[in-house]
This record gives C-alpha cells, structure tokens and sequence, in this order.
C-alpha cells in the first residue's frame, strides 16, 4: 500500500468555542484532578505522555500513528496495525491510547513499538505532538474523535481514517445542533469505515459526502478466542458453575455481589475483574466486607495453592487475562451495562462459547447483544434480580452449553471486518492517486 494522498489544508474557526469551552472546564476541574493524582498513583500514569513530553518521530519511513481508546479498542486494533506493517517493513510506528491500561495492552501486543498515553487535546500540546512526530497515516478506532488533534493533523496534510467507526444517536444529535462545528470537524477526516449502515447513515445526515463513509463492521470481530491463563483448568474443575464478570465498572460490583448471594446456598464462583486496575483494593474490600472469602489473582503463584472450594471471590487483578479466563465460565456479565457507559466487548466472551449477560445501558455494543438475546445465547437484566434470574436460566442442567454455542456461532459471523477495512483504505489509496 502507497500513502494516501494529504488532504487539504482546514482553518476551524469553530474550534473557539469548543477551545474555550476546553480551557475553562480544565481550569475548574484542576483543582479536584491534582488531589486525585496526589491521592492515586494510577492518575499519574502516563501524565508525562498528556502533557506532550517525549514524543518523536520513530525511525523508519513512512510513519503510521495508530489510536485506539483502551484495551479491547486496542486488542481490534492490533492486526490492522500489524498488516500494515507487514506491507511497510521498513516503516515506523506510534501507538497510542486514551489509557494508561490501554497503552500497557498496546505494549504487550506491539513489541517494538512506541507507545504513549494521547496528549490532552490542547491545541498548543497536539501541535507540538504532531510536529515530533510528523505521522503520514492516522488510524483511530471507533469514536476517538478529538477536534484539535484531527485538525492538526489534517493542517500538516496528513490523512486520517476512522476503523471500527461508530456515531452515535446522542452524538448525531448533539453535532447536529452545530452544524458549522460537525462539518469542520468531520471534514478534517479522509475515510470512515464505520461498523453498521445506521452509522453511515448519521454521518450522512451530518454531511459527510457519500464517498468518504463505508460500511466495514468492526476490528474486534476478527478476534479469536484468548489462550487461557495457566490456572483456568483449576477453575472449570471447582465443583461448582463458574461466573465471571467482565471489566465491571462501579456500581455494578455491587450489584452483582448481591445477586450472586441470593442463590445461596450452591451460588456460583464468581470471578470478579474490574475494568480499572485502581479498583482491584476497593473491590476487594467491597467482597471481603461482605463475609466473603476472597481470593486474589496476584496472590497466585502455582496451581497447587488454588482451592477452589475455600474461594466466594476470585477477584481477577491482573491485565490481559480476562479474555482467557472467559473459558472457565458457565455465564458470563460484561461490564459498562448496569452503569450509564455503553458496554464493553461482548465478543471475548461469546467467543469462548459462554452466554453473555449484560445491563440495559449498552448502546455501543446493541446490535450483538440483541442477536444474542434473539439466539437464547444472552439476557438483558435491569438489577440484581434480574441478573440472578438469568443465572439460574443458563446455569440449568444443558441450558449454558446450548446458549454457549449459539453465542460462539454469531461471534464467529462478526468476522471480517479486518479485510473490508484494510480493502477501503486501499480503495482509497487508488481513487486518491487517479485524482492526482
């Protein structure tokens, strides 16, 4: 693949507003942020990559900048980025994410690359990012849309193209109400390849030219299932079903401890892995409060000292496990639903053959939960009740392994997304060359 053509040079004069905006939300916020990354060593983390230090331009040419927003953005990312690499071995490299969680993940899938936290999006500070590091294609993934960063890149002439694309109804919604804004700031993008037609359409609306959107589905659908963790075996020969809980945000610790205690006596092992490492204290304290017997996952250091049978809780404090640990499960609850954030990757678990249960908030991940749910593969539950009644449905004898395989045939049908990105960007590439 050759480089893409550079788009036109933008002026955003509509950018004062948001930048104004920007820098009196900072000024009130700072305050409360400084005591938090006083009090929590995990605020700190990446603080020098926020603020614009020790960015550069790797060796090699030509440089792609790829951006993913965490870990399982990051995870859908990775063979993207490594395709290009294949075709540019003599190229370079910058990953990014908007997490410290997600950058580690990005270290761990990426060797050899240099991976940094994304710098507050400030005009002066991504200025000087993208001059060091003078990227010639920016890839980011779903709605990482940052406007002084997009228009930076697009001032220098480099292209920029959304994977994994995703426009909400609330953010359709909200751009609409300022039109001058959404056409400035979209127009600073060269290709979205977006995961479903109702995201193309948006954009449209937005006015977005017809041949700048393609529907391609989403990176993370050409995931496959996650080797599992050294002492999974452990887990599936407790004696008992196994419930694990997915990259839980707070507030639905709670409630999931609770319906889990409701089916006492024969409750499940729950396997707990919050989303944020930060957490794993206060979750551990939040299950040890309750009488429950906790078991830490960096506490084990051999399959031996592993009993299941003296464990209610085995909180999962490590990164880049729980995908693999899905495979000791019988049910599995994914995260950001019971919570007003949208829900996290459903795929890692339907890939390992486990019927997915979620909240009600989940509109980043509607269309595969609804599929499950048409399938008998997934359950949408409101609270803890309904989370415990979901439980006992899959947990009946042969239900979970039906459900199962269902949820593992439709993650399987999600695939492809990988090839129609790579071949719209290609596409591109073609079309940008004949016009020039």
């Amino acid at each position: 693949m050759g480089l893409l053509s550079r788009p036109r040079t933008r002026r955003l004069p509509s950018l004062r507003a948001y930048n104004a905006l920007l820098v009196a939300a900072g000024a009130a916020a700072a305050p409360a942020a400084g005591v938090l990354a006083l009090a929590r060593p995990g605020w700190r983390r990446g603080l020098g990559d926020r603020l614009g230090r020790g960015w550069r331009r790797p060796a090699g040419h030509p440089v792609l900048w790829a951006h993913a927003a965490s870990v399982g953005e990051v995870e859908g990312l990775v063979p993207l980025v490594e395709r290009w690499r294949e075709r540019h071995p003599r190229g370079g490299v910058v990953a990014s994410s908007l997490t410290a969680t997600g950058a580690d993940a990005a270290r761990r899938r990426l060797p050899g690359v240099d991976v940094r936290v994304l710098p507050l999006d400030v005009p002066w500070l991504v200025r000087s990012v993208v001059r060091r590091v003078a990227p010639d294609l920016f890839l980011f993934s779903e709605n990482e849309i940052w406007p002084n960063l997009l228009r930076e890149l697009a001032r220098r002439g480099c292209p920029t193209v959304q994977v994994s694309g995703r426009m909400s109804e609330r953010a359709s919604r909200t751009l609409g109400r300022f039109p001058r804004f959404a056409a400035d700031l979209l127009g600073c993008v060269s290709l979205f390849c977006v995961q479903g037609e109702d995201h193309r359409r948006r954009l449209l609306s937005l006015g977005v030219r017809e041949d700048r959107v393609v529907v391609t589905g989403s990176l993370k659908g050409d995931g496959v299932a996650a080797e599992p963790p050294w002492f999974v075996p452990t887990l599936r020969d407790a004696g008992r079903p196994v419930f694990v809980a997915g990259a839980t945000r707070p507030g639905e610790e709670s409630v999931i401890l609770d319906a889990c205690s409701s089916l006492a006596p024969g409750a499940p092992l729950l396997v707990l892995a919050p989303r944020h490492p930060e957490r794993f204290d206060e979750v551990a304290r939040l299950a040890a409060g309750r009488g429950l017997r906790v078991l830490r996952r960096s506490a084990l250091r051999e399959p031996e000292s592993f009993d299941p049978a003296a464990v209610d809780v085995f909180l999962l404090d490590s990164l880049g496990e729980l995908a693999g640990v899905y495979a000791a499960a019988d049910v599995a609850f994914v995260g950001g639903t019971l919570v007003p954030v949208g829900g996290h990757n459903l795929l890692e678990a339907a890939r390992a053959g486990v019927p997915v249960v979620v909240g009600p908030h989940r509109e980043k991940v509607l269309a595969f939960s609804d599929a499950l749910v048409a399938a008998g593969a997934g359950a949408v539950v409101p609270d803890a009740d309904g989370l415990a009644d979901a439980l006992r449905r899959f947990l009946a004898p042969g239900a979970g392994r039906l459900a199962g395989e269902a949820a593992r045939t439709l993650a399987a049908r999600e695939s492809g997304g990988l090839e129609a990105t790579w071949r719209a960007i290609e596409s591109l590439e073609a079309s940008r060359v004949g016009e020039a």
